[in-house]
């Protein structure tokens, strides 16, 4: 799942956590058409939230990239993290056939949303002990960034065994600057897991970084929208802005399914 795609021009490798008043998103990113490694780091503590930048030597190789499948180690300027992984049983690769096998759309993807993490978080003088708690793993790889997206991603909720990953984006097609719509939802609750892609389901955002909603309409089933109130963003370079602390609500059918406050990751790509 985490193994680098040496023919990729763009590799990207991250982890989220959020342990009590404490939340880290850490990227280590390789640009390999510009020869550039960078690994990022975005804290949110209940003092401050930052986002930190530290460009590495290329090329890349898979001794500088901070996290496996067990465990993940680093340092950005004065956050540093020891964490063990547990990865979990279950991980998602959204694909509409042929695009992953053809390399169609810009990036493929693989995620691991119901991972956890025991260690330690340390930002400047102030440890935070991390046990089990709930985060993510994901990897992805291809051409370029898409030019827009919304992303989703939440596993703290007032409910048991609820997680959430979801992203709607336009790509290229190919390299071809097209904008293609594409979209991925997966729901996980105490008695089933889903993965809807659209198309051939439908998704639609409305709304602004700081209050949105994402509805997702899949055949034959009931709709399913996720809102979400984002604060505390980041600016993560490129015309991305990320929070780890956002609050959402889950409802299907109009019926609320899970709420998480103050644990959301919400990000937004705006196009140029």
């Amino acid at each position: 799942m985490l193994a680098p795609h040496a023919f990729a021009a763009l590799e990207f490798w991250f982890f989220k956590v959020n342990t009590g008043p404490v939340a880290l998103i850490v990227d280590w990113i390789a640009r390999r058409r510009a020869g550039e490694f960078w690994l990022r780091a975005g804290i949110h503590t209940p003092d401050r939230h930052e986002t930190l930048f530290d460009k590495k030597p290329a090329p890349v190789s898979p001794e500088l990239v901070g996290i496996s499948g067990r465990q993940t180690s680093g340092q950005v300027g004065d956050v540093r993290w020891e964490l063990d992984i547990d990865i979990g049983e279950t991980w998602i690769a959204p694909d509409i056939f042929p695009a992953r096998l053809t390399r169609m759309a810009d990036l493929a993807l693989f995620s691991a949303p119901h991972a956890t993490f025991t260690g330690n978080i340390w930002h400047g003088s102030q440890r935070t002990e991390v046990n089990r708690s709930p985060g993510m793993v994901s990897h992805y790889w291809g051409r370029q960034l898409a030019p827009e997206w919304w992303w989703v991603s939440a596993s703290q909720f007032d409910q048991p065994d609820v997680a959430v990953e979801c992203s709607v984006l336009r790509t290229g097609v190919w390299g071809i600057p097209l904008r293609m719509p594409l979209a991925y939802l997966y729901l996980s609750t105490a008695d089933r897991q889903s993965l809807i892609i659209a198309p051939p389901a439908r998704a639609k955002v409305t709304g602004s970084p700081e209050q949105f909603e994402v509805a997702f309409q899949p055949i034959g089933g009931a709709a399913i929208t996720l809102r979400a109130t984002g604060r505390e963003y980041t600016d993560f370079g490129e015309g991305i802005v990320n929070t780890l602390v956002g609050d959402l609500d889950i409802r299907q059918g109009g019926r609320l399914i899970a709420r998480a406050t103050g644990t959301a990751g919400l990000e937004r790509r705006a196009p140029a």
